[in-house]
């Protein structure tokens, strides 16, 4: 009987199984990558877009204007892209959680919506409501 061949049919079996396992790993691998890439760069956009909220609640002029305002990040100095829209929405007694005299203040609502992008078309979007006080009248 010839043993040598079996044993080398054995081997042959043996590194074809290696060879389809080994490729599902690096296939595997490969889509693991470019998930943490996508993820990554969402990550991204949603940190613009809660920078451009940062850079509206900083910039004091958002809440003097009752009017829309909208800024580009970059043009604002920042090194993301995105953009943020201010805009006043109402006035009212101030919010319950501030402790002043409704008497004495009165609160101006104001809209904040925010979106920040990164590369292969991530795109996040935040949204946010501000106050600002003034005296009654």
């Amino acid at each position: 009987m010839n043993q040598r061949g079996v044993a080398l049919l054995s081997v042959l079996g043996l590194l074809a199984v290696l060879l389809v396992l080994g490729s599902l790993v690096a296939n595997s691998s490969r889509m693991e990558s470019a998930l943490s890439g996508t993820l990554g760069q969402g990550a991204r956009a949603f940190e613009a877009a809660d920078a451009g909220l940062n850079l509206a609640l900083g910039d004091a002029q958002n809440f003097v204007q009752l009017a829309t305002r909208c800024t580009d990040l970059e043009t604002a100095g920042l090194a993301i892209a995105g953009d943020v829209c201010v805009q006043f929405d109402h006035e009212g007694p101030p919010p319950p959680t501030i402790k002043v005299s409704a008497l004495r203040f009165k609160a101006f609502f104001f809209d904040m919506d925010a979106t920040g992008t990164a590369a292969v078309n991530a795109a996040s979007s935040l949204e946010m409501e501000a106050a600002r006080l003034g005296p009654a009248q």
